[in-house]
């Protein structure tokens, strides 16, 4: 599971800071809206986490107004 804060989308690009289940720490996530490019990363690279905070941003950036958080549960 990861936590998703602080979820800004904006006419160009979404980003959210998260919050991996595990003792990993917090990471940062922002994506370009025109082709899913991810334009900036801070956390870790060995971790489950950020393949799935990508797939979320690119459904939550189909949304008009996404919410400011949202839980992400894979299994």
């Amino acid at each position: 599971m990861v936590i998703l804060k602080n979820i800004i989308k904006t006419e160009t690009e979404i980003s959210a800071e998260y919050f991996p289940e595990s003792d990993e720490p917090k990471g940062f996530m922002k994506m370009r809206l025109a082709d899913g490019e991810i334009i900036e990363h801070k956390g870790s690279v060995y971790s489950m986490a950020p393949a799935h905070v990508k797939r979320e941003l690119v459904r939550l950036a189909k949304m008009e107004n996404p919410p400011k958080e949202k839980n992400v549960v894979w299994y």
